[in-house]
């Protein structure tokens, strides 16, 4: 800002002030989360220096910010996700069982990673083809498994050579740990995917996005997801919408005639 709304006391900066900053920066072309990043870092000062008592009202409260474009979420496409368990890619011992299991459940079931990490063997009901997942705030949600999955899962179990109540454990027999299953989890996606982001996460993007794809409901894949609101799941009908028109222009029917 410039000199004019220079002042020696913190109480007399005013919301005006830091409207016209924002126009500025919207006049030189500053993308909308740089705006946001810089006005956010001065809500953080003021937060600090109101419980100084240095400041006793925020300016910035009635300053309006350039609205964020949504950013679509990575997805991984089904065919690299076929190619990556027809492959047979995985090791034939415990380690590759359990790092099969571990990412057909992630992709199949739309778990987070958190919750596959606290996922137990008794989470896994067989009976039901289901598995038990507790998600944020404790909340229980059934989510189908495929007989593959639950196949792949009871070799693994009778497989390594470490007891555990915890479904799944690392190299060592401890409970898994989040850096571990992201570096399993990027290294099998690099053999068939070359998308930039490889996380874990992704895989749950990839489930949602792939199951509306193929026509599924948006209050179903919420349910699966455990989302406590719609507006949480419909990103991925942008990812849905954006993957149509990529297939539209691809059609051999979306042809101009000529004249």
């Amino acid at each position: 800002m410039t000199d004019q709304y220079d002042c020696d006391d913190l109480s007399e900066i005013e919301a005006e002030w830091l409207r016209s900053y924002v126009v500025e920066m919207m006049r030189k072309a500053k993308a909308p989360r740089t705006i946001h990043r810089k006005i956010s870092a001065y809500r953080t000062f003021v937060r600090f220096a109101k419980r100084k008592g240095w400041m006793s009202a925020d300016p910035t409260e009635s300053v309006s910010l350039p609205k964020l474009s949504k950013r679509l979420p990575n997805v991984v496409p089904e065919h690299a996700m076929s190619e990556l368990f027809e492959e047979n890619v995985f090791p034939n011992d415990w380690k590759g069982r359990r790092d099969r299991s571990v990412i057909a459940l992630m992709y199949e079931t739309g778990v987070r990673m958190s919750e596959l990490i606290a996922l137990e063997v008794t989470d896994v009901v067989r009976d039901k083809s289901e598995l038990r997942v507790y998600g944020k705030g404790n909340k229980e949600r059934r989510v189908p498994l495929m007989k593959e999955t639950i196949e792949s899962i009871e070799e693994h179990l009778e497989r390594r050579p470490f007891k555990s109540r915890f479904l799944f454990i690392s190299d060592a027999g401890r409970s898994l740990y989040p850096s571990f299953v992201y570096r399993r989890v990027h290294h099998y996606l690099s053999l068939v995917s070359s998308i930039q982001k490889k996380s874990p996460h992704v895989l749950r993007h990839s489930f949602a996005t792939h199951l509306l794809n193929r026509g599924a409901e948006l209050t179903a894949v919420k349910d699966l997801l455990g989302h406590a609101s719609l507006s949480s799941t419909e990103i991925y009908t942008h990812q849905s919408l954006a993957r149509l028109k990529e297939l539209h222009q691809d059609s051999p029917l979306n042809v101009r005639p000529t004249e």
